[in-house]
């Protein structure tokens, strides 16, 4: 006795439970050797593939990849182009706002600064600070800004300030400043002189602003470049602490070595520039 195919007629044992030929499942009849031979345009049928998702198609799945890429690719480029442009030669020229409340967005209680979104930094006083001098560049700073500093949302700008000479004669030196880097600035001087770059490397900084009180906040959201700031506070040390997170922010104590200066600022004075 023999289990012949309900599909595809094929002649399989006695035993089978799934056709040799076309792979379906043979109902529970046995049949006779008698039956009629496979019909031609089933043996047809069964040269065929069983399913059409079996089939693949390497070239055109290649054709599909490769104008994906072409796509794709020029795409991603051309952002990472178009926002690299924007913040190395853009951000220092930009104020983008100021957005935080003092009392709201964050608030002090005795020497620890707290945060809407659970920090807690403990102050530590370095020594008093008064910095008066022109700012040469500037970058504004938001709480959601990439890369995450949770400190941005107490030290919402820095300023870039030049002392002495560079304040009173910026026009020997010609320079500009190239880019805002994870708050750190990067400047270029266009002349061959060294003692004009060592001066003026030794006569500009990089500061983060933290603003003491809401009169300096408001203060901060007018100022340009070209403008005369008197600053008066302190620099400081932070190190915070939000859960099992833990920041540590420190200051330099003087200005222009490349190391920045945090400065908790009491009061402010701006002169604008005309």
């Amino acid at each position: 006795m023999s289990k012949y195919c309900q599909r595809c007629r094929f002649e399989n044992p006695d035993d089978t439970f799934w056709c040799y030929n076309c792979n379906t499942k043979i109902i529970n009849n046995v049949v006779q050797n008698t039956q009629h031979p496979i019909p031609h345009y089933l043996e047809q049928e069964n040269k065929r593939p069983a399913t059409s998702t079996e089939q693949h198609h390497p070239k055109k799945f290649l054709k599909i990849s490769i104008v994906s890429c072409m796509v794709v690719l020029p795409c991603i480029f051309g952002f990472i182009l178009f926002n690299g442009f924007n913040f190395t030669f853009g951000y220092h020229n930009e104020f983008l706002g100021i957005n935080c409340q003092i009392n709201q967005d964050f608030w002090f209680e005795g020497n620890y600064l707290n945060t809407s979104e659970g920090w807690s930094f403990t102050l530590r006083k370095v020594k008093d600070y008064t910095l008066e001098g022109r700012i040469l560049g500037l970058k504004t700073y938001g709480k959601n800004d990439i890369p995450y500093d949770p400190c941005n949302i107490f030290s919402p700008i820095d300023l870039v300030i030049g002392i002495d000479t560079v304040q009173t004669n910026p026009d020997k030196y010609d320079y500009s400043i190239s880019s805002f880097d994870h708050r750190k600035v990067s400047w270029i001087l266009y002349n061959d002189d060294s003692s004009d770059y060592y001066y003026f490397k030794s006569h500009t900084g990089n500061n983060h602003i933290i603003p003491h009180t809401k009169a300096v906040l408001d203060a901060l959201k007018n100022i340009s470049t070209n403008d005369i700031v008197i600053l008066k506070g302190s620099l400081i040390d932070l190190y915070g602490i939000n859960g099992n997170r833990y920041w540590e922010w420190t200051t330099d104590t003087i200005i222009g070595n490349y190391d920045c200066e945090i400065i908790l600022v009491d009061e402010i004075e701006v002169l604008k520039s005309n």
